[in-house]
C-alpha cells in the first residue's frame, strides 16, 4: 500500500490530505454554524464558537477514523482505512492540534455554553471509543442508533449551541434544530448503505442494511419531502429557493449513491453539499 501512495498523483494526494485530514468536514461544519446565523439574524456565532465547532469536529472525526481502523485491522480491506494507516502519524498531530484548540476554545466560551457542550461531548466520546460490555462497544455499534446520533449532534452543535448563546426561545430552537437534523439525516443514509459489510463486521444493524437499498431511497425521499414542507414553513423566499435547491442537489447525490463505491463521492461530494448549501444560503444574503 506505501509504495501504491507515493506513485498517486499530486492532486490526490492533495484530496486525500483534505478529506482524510478531516479538516473538510470540520469546514462543513463551521459552514452549517454560519448559516444558522444567515438564516436567522438574531444569532450570530462568534468566533471562538465557530473555533470550537471546528477543532472539535477535527478531533471527534478523526479520533473515529484512527480507532476505527485500528478495530478492523487487516480483516477488511476498506480504501479509507488503507490511507489513514498510512497517514495515521499525520492525523494524530491533526487530532493534537484539534484538542488543543479545542480546549483554548472551550476555555474562552461564556459558561452557558460550557454547560450545553456536556451532552454533545459525552455522546461524541461514546461513539468514538469503545466503553460498554465484553465485546467493547461504542455508541455506533448500537443498532439503529448511529444515524440518529449523527443527526442529532449536528443539529445540536450548529444550531442549538449558537441559538443558546443569543437566548432563542425553546421553541423556536427545536424546529430550527428539526430542520437541520433532517437534513443531516437524509446525507447520512448513503453512507450507512457504503458500510453495511463494515457494520455487519461489528454485528451492528442500521436502518438501511436492514431496510434495504430501495426502502432507504423510499426513506430518503420521505425525509427530504418532510424537510421541505419545514423550510417552507420556517423561512421566507428566496431563502427556502435556496435551501430547496441545495436540498434538491443533496436528494439527487443521495439516490445515485448505491451506483457509486469510491469514497470520494460520499466524503467529497455528499458531505460536500453542508458547504453548497452555506454558499447558496450566503449568496442570497448578499443579494438581498
Amino acid at each position: 500500500m506505501n509504495d501504491t501512495m507515493t506513485e498517486i498523483p499530486l492532486w490526490t494526494k492533495f484530496i486525500n490530505w483534505l478529506l482524510y485530514s478531516h479538516f473538510f468536514i470540520a469546514l462543513c461544519a463551521v459552514a452549517m454554524t454560519l448559516q444558522t446565523g444567515y438564516l436567522v439574524p438574531a444569532i450570530d456565532p462568534g468566533p471562538t464558537l465557530l473555533g470550537l465547532v471546528f477543532f472539535s469536529t477535527l478531533t471527534i472525526y478523526a479520533l473515529h477514523r484512527l480507532v476505527s481502523a485500528r478495530k478492523v485491522g487487516d480483516a477488511l480491506s476498506i480504501e479509507r482505512f488503507d490511507i489513514i494507516r498510512t497517514y495515521q502519524h499525520h492525523i494524530w498531530g491533526y487530532t493534537v492540534l484539534g484538542i488543543v484548540g479545542t480546549a483554548i476554545c472551550f476555555f474562552l466560551l461564556p459558561w452557558r455554553l460550557k454547560g450545553a457542550l456536556l451532552l454533545p461531548g459525552v455522546l461524541s466520546l461514546g461513539y468514538v471509543f469503545p466503553f460498554w460490555g465484553k465485546q467493547r462497544l461504542r455508541l455506533r455499534d448500537f443498532h439503529y442508533l448511529k444515524i440518529f446520533l449523527i443527526a442529532g449532534v449536528w443539529a445540536y452543535v450548529t444550531v442549538v449551541l449558537p441559538a443558546i448563546d443569543q437566548g432563542m426561545p425553546w421553541h423556536t430552537i427545536l424546529l430550527l434544530a428539526t430542520e437541520r437534523a433532517l437534513f443531516i439525516f437524509m446525507i447520512t443514509l448513503p453512507f450507512d448503505l457504503r458500510d453495511a459489510h463494515l457494520d455487519a463486521y461489528h454485528a451492528g444493524k442500521t436502518l438501511p442494511t436492514q431496510m434495504g437499498t430501495t426502502s432507504t431511497l423510499y426513506l430518503a425521499t420521505g425525509v427530504y419531502l418532510l424537510w421541505s414542507i419545514l423550510v417552507g414553513f420556517l423561512y421566507p423566499t428566496p431563502t427556502s429557493w435556496a435551501l430547496w435547491a441545495s436540498g434538491g442537489y443533496a436528494w439527487i447525490l443521495v439516490c445515485y449513491a448505491p451506483k457509486v463505491k469510491h469514497d470520494y463521492y460520499y466524503t467529497g461530494l455528499i458531505d460536500g453539499t453542508m458547504l453548497v448549501q452555506f454558499g447558496l444560503i450566503a449568496l442570497v444574503a448578499a443579494v438581498f
